[in-house]
């Protein structure tokens, strides 16, 4: 194992915690706005809920402030930034 696979996979695995930081403020923002909002379901985490409620926030915050709110696009950032990493650090492990 190389230097740079250690740096990637640290980065990533940073990536994964803002994105999981982001969802959970993004939940708490539909929550203060009145929406029925939980990336748990009976105490159950599910993988993937947090895309149905991104055009969701997107739509509140847009009503709300005029414009889509950052954590849109913070969202997207970090996991598109992710997605890419984890594809360079499988690659480099080839």
């Amino acid at each position: 194992m190389t230097k740079t696979m250690i740096i990637i996979g640290i980065a990533t695995l940073v990536l994964i915690w803002a994105n999981l930081w982001i969802s959970i403020r993004i939940i708490a923002y539909l929550k203060d706005k009145g929406e029925e909002a939980s990336l748990f379901t009976n105490r159950m985490f599910i993988k993937g809920k947090i895309f149905s409620y991104l055009p969701l926030y997107k739509k509140i915050s847009k009503d709300t402030d005029g414009k889509t709110g950052p954590l849109y696009y913070a969202f997207y950032g970090s996991f598109l930034l992710f997605m890419l990493l984890l594809l360079i650090g499988i690659l480099l492990s080839i």
